[in-house]
């Protein structure tokens, strides 16, 4: 069973988890699980297509929860976010209807914390703002740090929280991108500080790149009886009726009639623009984003969870002992270590 430590400062008596949950990497067998699951609960989790999922597990980005031998809950999470090797990043955590709030969510952080490698200090993740899994990651000890504007469309806003790994640690840097580009909205998107004294909860400002110039606008969308005049139909003419070997375009009395078929026109494809950033914004930005983190960074900035989902560092001489499952995933080893790895 996945340990969880309580915060050292809590006042009141926690509760431990309830059942015996094991945790194992993910397996091709576990997508339709993946999938079903997640369909349960998109509005809060967001949405990967099944081939998605099948890379995220040839990675090992794929953890499973089982508890008496059923699957309860999956993370999904990577120990690189910005190809840096000391911040990780949780795409995903996803439990079942009926088991939540049983810590199995925090027996899944713990176990992706225990497997990353052994340089990586923060967790990060991005959360929507109006949904209630912001409550979860802030009772596991996650600092909100930063937001963005969400798509366009739905005109959300997305938390940017991040969480200090290793028991105990109290000065590793915190840090967020000053931009975040492509991933599930497809689109540049300004990052931006939570102001000193403002609730997560609280509005902020939404901010969306302009398009490039050199991008084609969309088509112009007509209404009402304009768009009925746009439309076009072809028609195809009457396949001729044989008879005789000759060939006749009108049938004899009896026959029935050829049928005509209407084709409608295809309609023009329209090409999407996507919105880059301003490079002037990104400057500012990224300015902004070192000054802000350059004075929280000086200053105590502690987490207020219920919980210290945290990884534990046995060995005091900085490595980690090495289980054989977890070896490929090791980047830097001494010749001590490898001798723990068979153990």
């Amino acid at each position: 069973m996945s340990e969880i430590i309580l915060s050292s400062n809590a006042i009141e008596p926690r509760p431990l988890p309830q059942v015996n949950v094991m945790t194992r990497p993910g397996e091709m067998g576990d997508v339709p699980f993946l999938d079903s699951l997640q369909k349960l609960h998109t509005k809060q989790v967001g949405w990967m297509p099944t081939a998605q999922f099948e890379g995220k597990i040839k990675l090992g980005h794929v953890l499973i929860a089982e508890s008496n031998g059923e699957r309860v809950g999956y993370c999904i999470g990577n120990d690189q976010y910005f190809k840096r090797d000391d911040v990780g990043i949780i795409y995903q955590v996803n439990v079942m209807p009926g088991r939540q709030r049983g810590l199995i969510g925090a027996s899944l952080l713990k176990a992706q914390f225990e497997r990353s490698a052994y340089g990586c200090k923060l967790y990060c993740c991005w959360c929507a703002q109006d949904i209630a899994a912001n409550r979860f990651w802030e009772a596991m000890g996650f600092v909100p740090l930063a937001f963005r504007a969400g798509s366009e469309k739905k005109s959300r806003i997305h938390i940017f929280w991040q969480k200090r790994v290793r028991q105990g640690d109290t000065t590793t840097p915190w840090w967020f991108p000053s931009k975040t580009t492509g991933g599930s909205i497809r689109e540049d998107r300004i990052v931006l500080p939570i102001p000193p004294g403002t609730h997560w909860s609280d509005a902020k400002p939404l901010i969306f790149p302009d398009a490039p110039v050199e991008a084609k606008a969309l088509p112009e969308k007509k209404h009402g009886r304009d768009a009925r005049g746009t439309k076009q139909a072809v028609v195809e003419p009457a396949a001729p009726v044989r008879r005789n070997g000759l060939m006749f375009d009108i049938p004899k009395q009896g026959e029935p009639l050829p049928e005509t078929k209407i084709v409608k026109a295809a309609k023009p494809k329209a090409e999407k623009v996507k919105r880059v950033c301003d490079p002037r914004l990104v400057s500012a930005a990224r300015e902004l984003r070192d000054r802000w983190l350059e004075q929280v960074n000086s200053a105590p900035l502690l987490p207020q969870g219920k919980y210290d989902v945290s990884r534990r560092i046995d060995d005091q001489t900085g490595v980690k002992v090495i289980k054989p499952m977890e070896a490929r995933r090791v980047k830097l080893l001494d010749f001590d270590a490898l001798s723990r790895v068979a153990a």
